[in-house]
Order: C-alpha cells, then sequence, then structure tokens
C-alpha cells in the first residue's frame, strides 16, 4: 500500500521552490510556504492523513523527510530521481513520478476532479444504465450479473471482484450515499443487508463480513471523473472491523446510530458497520485525505495480496465477477426449500430451475 504522511522537501533557489509550492495541488498534498512551515501544522496534515511539501526540514525530521532537487536547467534530464526541473514544465507530473517512485500516495490532482454542481446525469451512470427503465413505477435489472433486487434495491458483484462473494448493494434511485434514502428506504436497506449476508454466509465458508460505504456529499462535488457517483455499499468477506480500520489507518472513526445518517449527507464520508444494525462508525471530516478505495487496499492486505490487485480500474476481475453469480444462485437452488421466503421473492427471477 502507498504511504499517506509523508514530508517532502524542495531544494534550490528560492523563486522556483516556492513556484512550485504554490502550483502542486494534490488531494492528499499541503503545500507550507516557508514561514507556514511549522513542526505543529507539519502534524497537524499528517493527522488528516495527508503529505506535506515544504522548503525546510523542521527539527525531528532530519533523516526522515523525502529531498527533492529543484533545478532549472534544459540541459538536465528532468526524469533524474527525485529531482524537477522547472524549465521541463509539467511540474504536477514530475513531482507525481517522484511521489510514487517512493512509495507515496498524494491523491488525485484537484484539476482532475469532476466539477460537478449537482447530481451528475443518470444517462452517464454506470449503475442506472445496468438498470433499464422496463416498467412504470419500478425499475428491472440487468439479470446476467445481478443476483438479489428487492422493491428499491439491487445486489450485484463488483467490478474489480479480487475476492469471491464481494457484493454491492444499490438504490435504484440516483442517490449520492446512503445520508439520502428516505426513512422508509433505510429501513429496506437493512432489509437487504441481512438478506445478502445470509446469502453469503449460505453461499461461502465465511462468518466475518465487512460493510462499509464511501459516501458521496455535496452532489458529487471534488469527486474524480472516473468515478461512479451513484450510492454503493460494499460488503464483503473479511475480518476487519470498524476498530481494525482505525488502528490501521490512524484516523478516527465515530460511533452514530444508524437512524442519524440522514446528518452527514453535506460532505464525502467513510460509513463502516459495526455489529448491530444500530452500530455504524463513520468520518466526514472534509479535511481528511482517504485515499482511493482505501478499504479496498486494507482488504489486498488482509489476503496478503500483492500489488494494486484492489484497483478495479486495471484489475476488473470480470471473470470472478461471473463466478461469484454463479456460486450464489448455486447455493439458492441447492437450500432453496429452506430459504426464508423474502429471499426466495427477491432472487428468484435470476435463474429456472
Amino acid at each position: 500500500m502507498l504511504k499517506t504522511r509523508n514530508l517532502f522537501v524542495l531544494k534550490g533557489v528560492e523563486c522556483d521552490v516556492a513556484s512550485i509550492i504554490g502550483n502542486l495541488h494534490f488531494k492528499g498534498l499541503t503545500e507550507l510556504t516557508y514561514s507556514a512551515t511549522t513542526l505543529e501544522r507539519i502534524l497537524r496534515e499528517f493527522y488528516n492523513n495527508k503529505s506535506v511539501v515544504c522548503s525546510i526540514i523542521p527539527p525531528g525530521f532530519q533523516g526522515k523527510a523525502i529531498e527533492i532537487n529543484v533545478v532549472n536547467s534544459k540541459l538536465i534530464s528532468s526524469d533524474s530521481e527525485n529531482c524537477i526541473n522547472v524549465s521541463a514544465g509539467n511540474i504536477p507530473g514530475q513531482f507525481q513520478t517522484i511521489a510514487t517512485l517512493n512509495g507515496c500516495d498524494i491523491g488525485d490532482h484537484k484539476s482532475n476532479s469532476s466539477g460537478l454542481k449537482g447530481a451528475p446525469s443518470t444517462k452517464d451512470c454506470a449503475y442506472c444504465v445496468h438498470m433499464n427503465s422496463d416498467h412504470i413505477g419500478r425499475k428491472s435489472v440487468n439479470h446476467n450479473r445481478s443476483v438479489y433486487e428487492s422493491e428499491n434495491f439491487i445486489v450485484i458483484p463488483t467490478v474489480g471482484e479480487f475476492i469471491k462473494g464481494y457484493l454491492l448493494i444499490i438504490p435504484k434511485e440516483h442517490l449520492m450515499s446512503l445520508a439520502e434514502l428516505s426513512f422508509d428506504l433505510r429501513k429496506e436497506f437493512l432489509e437487504v443487508l441481512n438478506d445478502v449476508s445470509y446469502m453469503l454466509r449460505l453461499t461461502y465458508p465465511v462468518n466475518e463480513l465487512l460493510v462499509w460505504e464511501n459516501g458521496t456529499g455535496n452532489g458529487g462535488i471534488g469527486k474524480a471523473k472516473d468515478s461512479i457517483v451513484h450510492a454503493h455499499v460494499h460488503v464483503a468477506p473479511s475480518k476487519l472491523t470498524a476498530w481494525k480500520i482505525m488502528e490501521l489507518s490512524g484516523f478516527h472513526l465515530t460511533k452514530i446510530s444508524y437512524s442519524d445518517l440522514s446528518l452527514y449527507g453535506n460532505h464525502s464520508y467513510l460509513l463502516v458497520k459495526g455489529n448491530g444494525n444500530d452500530d455504524w462508525f463513520i468520518n466526514d471530516d472534509p479535511d481528511l485525505y482517504i485515499p482511493r478505495q482505501y478499504v479496498r487496499q486494507l482488504i489486498a492486505e488482509e489476503y496478503h495480496f500483492d500489488g494494486d490487485i484492489w484497483n478495479w480500474r486495471t484489475n476488473p476481475f470480470y471473470n470472478l465477477l461471473f463466478n461469484t453469480v454463479k456460486d450464489i444462485q448455486d447455493a439458492l437452488i441447492k437450500n432453496w426449500h429452506s430459504l426464508p421466503d423474502r429471499i426466495k421473492t427477491n432472487t428468484k427471477s435470476f435463474f429456472v430451475f
């Protein structure tokens, strides 16, 4: 997993260094001028899971900072390790390369954000495309990938199915997060979640399931262009818990009641389910940097997978996606007569006996 909370220190001519510090603008990076570089400020940014770039090494960081030489010459290659050449241009790109070579996560460049002013169009939403309006009042879903459908939710394996049994619960309405669900939909969601948990434990030899959501706030503002901006809750076989995620991440998750979730729709958030239906943990701090697919990265480490196998953009694992569909369908057919009636009702349309 790439590291956050790094200290980058630029060394070179003062005007060149100041120009770079003022023009990086990565989501997981804070630029500090000379006068603003204090130990207290660096630790504050580290608390927010961000890295810092500045021009001096404060006391206590000797030998711990990543030093970058800043040059301004057409005679020097810009791809030298830990060197930025101002005359070569594309300063953010050069800095991103250095961060990657040093195993650091500084997030997306802010110019790559979607810039949405409201909810994105349903015609551009992958999940809305997956669902098609078949008849008035209710949407029907693509049967090839779905394993469960209630009145207002569908359940599908995820693209990037790097472990079998990894499902998404998706509202049919084009909402940004669980925080936007009405009271009735929140109640139905818990029923769907209980059914999904039952189905996964029936299909696979698992007891522990991790349930989480990367909720989008403010109508999608600030989300990257290639993100899916439509509410979806992850359910995956994992022994991780909210407490373990806090221990591994170093940032706090506040315990809340499920009934209070509607209070958290203004900002993007990380939501993790605890043991009971009314036991949830959240962080919606807009200053906190949470890396892309962060919980997926933690699960990949839990399973001892190397590299970026967790990245659905580069590793879609379509074969495992359809294997999960078949596994669940086979388990339901085998145990059909003992299934709860609601599960029968909400799964029977996806297979033929």
